[in-house]
């Protein structure tokens, strides 16, 4: 300031001459000039809830491990592992900064109504047939599918597609869930819709009910479904049937036991099938908090090793 008046006074220049000679921004000496006082300032405060530059880096780190996955369930699986745990918008925005979150193809909603709403697992299955290529043939996936928890109660890759092997597997899944009387959901295929499965539906005093004609919603839990284990195995079940067994056998267990579902709140459908959600929740909200006071702590000790 003293060097800009010296400046001026001598050279009889305009203020703004006189500060484009010197290389000082007017809005830097307009902005001094304002001030009643030019003694330095502290710094402004912390935010002593800023995320740490470690923790900054295990979500950069995790997410470029699961590069398929979308921040919000990145969240979930974040603070389940204890990578970080943060909530979904700093999750956001530490992508975002990074450069790293994915831009995803909006699905088109449907015009169809799904009217019954389970309440409790085992109330109503979907099921469905997805045809699988292992080496120069065809096998078929048989899963069952429970609605309200999204748990795969049971699968079967099939040799070959008749009523008769749904109708065993449908027996199948019925001793493995002992004691359940679902609805069983499916579509109007004829091995759905023979002898064999209705002997099966009538002696367990179930209710078979038919999809909607051209109308995928009405079973597109199950549909979702198969396109999940499409994604995740890249359609490559090894070269025979019992590589493809074994395989399959993976991705239902991953499903069901780690995989995060967006419609169960990013929790498991082992979870919600067995009546944990509230427990899981809890425990998430136990982890957020701990690692908040710890945040705050570390910030606080930090900026106040950096003012002495």
């Amino acid at each position: 300031m003293q060097i800009v008046a010296q400046t001026k006074r001598r050279s009889g220049w305009q203020m703004y001459r006189t500060l484009a000679a010197l290389g000082v921004p007017r809005s830097v000496y307009y902005a001094w000039a304002r001030r009643e006082s030019l003694e330095d300032r502290p710094g402004k405060p912390c935010r002593v809830y800023e995320v740490l530059a470690e923790e900054r880096a295990a979500i950069c780190e995790f997410a470029l491990s699961y590069p398929k996955i979308g921040y919000r369930k990145l969240t979930w699986m974040m603070v389940d592992a204890l990578v970080a745990c943060v909530g979904e918008s700093t999750v956001y925005r530490v992508l975002n900064d990074a450069g790293l979150l994915s831009r995803w193809k909006r699905s088109m909603a449907s015009t169809g109504e799904y009217n019954f709403r389970p309440t409790a697992p085992n109330q109503q299955w979907h099921t469905d047939v997805m045809y699988v290529w292992v080496a120069t043939r065809f096998y078929f996936l048989l899963s069952f599918v429970d609605a309200y928890s999204r748990y795969v109660v049971h699968h079967k890759l099939l040799i070959s597609l008749d009523g008769r092997s749904v109708a065993v597997e449908l027996q199948a899944a019925l001793e493995t869930a002992r004691g359940a009387k679902p609805r069983v959901v499916h579509d109007h295929g004829s091995e759905f819709v023979n002898r064999d499965v209705a002997a099966v539906i009538k002696t367990h005093n179930l209710i078979g009910i038919k999809t909607k004609p051209r109308h995928p919603e009405s079973n597109g839990i199950v549909e979702r479904f198969n396109g999940t284990v499409r994604d995740e195995s890249d359609n490559d079940y090894g070269s025979n049937y019992l590589q493809a067994e074994a395989i399959i056998a993976k991705l239902m267990h991953h499903y069901n036991e780690e995989r995060l579902h967006a419609a169960l709140g990013y929790m498991t459908p082992a979870t919600w099938h067995r009546g944990q959600p509230n427990e899981v929740r809890d425990e998430r909200v136990r982890r957020i908090a701990a690692a908040r006071a710890h945040r705050r702590m570390t910030n606080q000790q930090r900026f106040t090793e950096a003012a002495s």
